[in-house]
């Protein structure tokens, strides 16, 4: 690998590790001012907080369109939009139900206060009933000789999954990542293996720790319209069943039909754990609004001038979409998604500029893509995937924007996938160049790899970044910037509150624009593209597709 890095690094040529003229115009040209004009009016209250398929969110991908053409990016195929089919699913949470009954004795759950759930069949009513069956962690995970599931038939069942990764034990820390979370702990891949276990449902039993996030954002992101990509042939049936449900309900439930929650814990953390039926009968019916819609990804090329090369693309990601109009929280019903994300669209748009002020352009042609639907499950991401305007083989890298920093210079920053890819040594050596230090990620049991736009570039086998802003604020006394970013997760995401401050220190996010930019930039010029290191779990994709690309 030491010769795989470094033939990387060789072609870098010397002169994009000097801030030559032509880089010095183009980095100049982020500015605050232009980055701030972005982030207000994509987090202003008339765009209703761009929910996929809505007034707001297709005001949003008009805005992008514009300001791409604007810049002189080229639309794909005649268009500045790829649409993305998605259905729409609503449950009326006025008649909904879900009750437990356990040793003759009902327990109906409170919603929101005790479960928040939803079908992703659809069916304008889902009616399910079945057991109750404990599956821990619900991981079948070979190459950690892990299967929580031993063969059981699990047909009809109601599964009750603990979200998170199975802990590693001190003789082995390595499993599952050790102390970060790996693909196995995050949500959307337990409700991925109920489907294929062949179950009805899953309620997946949540705690701050092991979610990441509090029970307010369980309510706000899973409370209104969900939405999916339409089912693929073959694929298994939708689980009728999909929820959360609140550890000290779950704790109660279980004493009442004669299990402890603690133990169930300790059970599941061993490798000869087997599902275990809890006695418990689920019955829930969800009513539910069906809509089969059309949303957008928007996306703007800077073709390459090398003809060898131009038709290999580096991709630039950042979702537009937010949560809506949703339940109000101090009178405010409008998710206007400040930070999380129009902050990193204006971003993905400032650095889209700065391409553009390139004189001669780049070797190989570089493609900005704003997705749809991201805090639905990263949807437009996937379709582009599975879709791609450019084929994968030929996608040399994707950087990915999700959150631009707010509030002031750093001495760092984070990006995350460093350390699995070539990426993270040019990350490296141009954050150092900028004064920067890169920086582990600040809470790798959260699962932050695997929850935004980047990662079905990296399933798919693509190289792929997502850089973060650091948390070493200049000025600042250590520690708050840890801080901050704790209160913005307990105060503000996924909340009414993510909203835009006018007087906001975009110091830090023009940091980030930048570097995002000259990453972009060495790996449009650089003679060889990126590679996984060994180990990584994306290698064995990425080989396979360059050799169909080969043939």
């Amino acid at each position: 690998m030491r010769t795989a890095t470094l033939a990387l690094l060789a072609g870098l040529a010397t002169t994009a590790f000097q801030l030559r003229d032509t880089l010095q115009a183009a980095l100049s040209s982020i500015t605050a001012d232009e980055l701030r004009a972005h982030v207000q009016f994509l987090s202003h209250d008339l765009l209703e907080g761009r929910a996929p398929a809505t007034r707001g969110g297709e005001l949003a991908a008009l805005y992008i369109a514009t300001q791409f053409a604007r810049a002189g990016l080229e639309p794909v195929k005649g268009s500045y939009f790829q649409e993305v089919p998605v259905v729409g699913i609503t449950a009326d949470k006025g008649n909904l139900s879900l009750e437990f009954e356990a040793r003759g004795r009902s327990m109906p759950a409170r919603y929101p206060a005790d479960a928040v759930i939803w079908t992703a069949a659809e069916e304008p009513a889902a009616d399910v009933a079945g057991e109750l069956v404990f599956v821990g962690y619900g991981a079948r995970a070979p190459e950690y000789r892990w299967d929580d599931f031993k063969g059981r038939d699990l047909g009809g069942k109601i599964l009750l999954v603990l979200v998170n990764d199975p802990p590693a034990p001190p003789e082995e820390p390595a499993l599952f990542g050790g102390r970060a979370m790996t693909y196995y702990g995050r949500w959307t891949y337990k409700f991925e293996e109920a489907e294929r276990q062949g179950a009805a449902g899953a309620l997946l039993l949540h705690t701050r720790d092991g979610a990441g996030y509090p029970w307010s954002v369980v309510e706000s992101s899973w409370g209104g319209e969900q939405f999916a990509l339409p089912r693929e042939p073959g694929a298994p049936p939708a689980l009728a069943l999909e929820g959360w449900i609140q550890r000290e309900f779950a704790r109660r439930l279980l004493v009442e039909a004669g299990h402890s929650l603690e133990e169930l814990y300790v059970l599941a953390a061993r490798r000869d754990f087997r599902p275990i039926a809890t006695g418990i009968t689920v019955h829930a019916r969800i009513p539910s609004r069906i809509r089969h819609l059309q949303t957008a990804n928007v996306a703007g090329l800077l073709p390459g001038q090398d003809p060898e090369r131009r038709d290999e693309i580096v991709v630039y990601t950042a979702h537009y979409d937010h949560l809506g109009i949703g339940t109000a929280v101090s009178g405010d019903s409008i998710y206007n998604g400040a930070y999380d994300n129009a902050s990193g669209v204006g971003l993905l748009l400032e650095v889209a500029d700065a391409f553009a002020h390139l004189s001669p352009r780049p070797d190989r042609s570089v493609l900005f893509l704003a997705t749809a639907a991201e805090e639905a499950g990263l949807l437009g991401a996937a379709y582009y995937v599975q879709q791609p305007l450019f084929p994968i083989p030929r996608t040399m890298a994707n950087i990915n924007i999700d959150g631009a920093n707010l509030w002031g210079e750093t001495r760092d920053v984070v990006a995350l996938g460093a350390e699995r890819s070539t990426l993270g040594r040019i990350a490296e050596t141009r954050a150092r160049q900028l004064g920067l230090r890169l920086t582990p990620d600040r809470a790798p049991e959260k699962g932050f790899f695997f929850r935004s736009d980047h990662f079905p570039f990296a399933r798919a086998g693509v190289p792929a970044l997502y850089l973060e802003h650091g948390l070493e604020f200049k000025g600042r006394p250590a520690g708050w910037g840890l801080q901050l970013m704790e209160r913005y997760d307990a105060e503000r995401y996924h909340q009414p509150s993510d909203e835009f401050d006018a007087g906001a220190d975009l110091g830090g996010a023009i940091q980030q624009a930048r570097l995002a930019f000259l990453v972009g930039y060495d790996v449009a010029q650089a003679r060889n593209g990126p590679e996984w290191y060994d180990g990584s779990e994306f290698k064995a994709v990425r080989d396979r597709s360059l050799r169909r690309r080969a043939r």
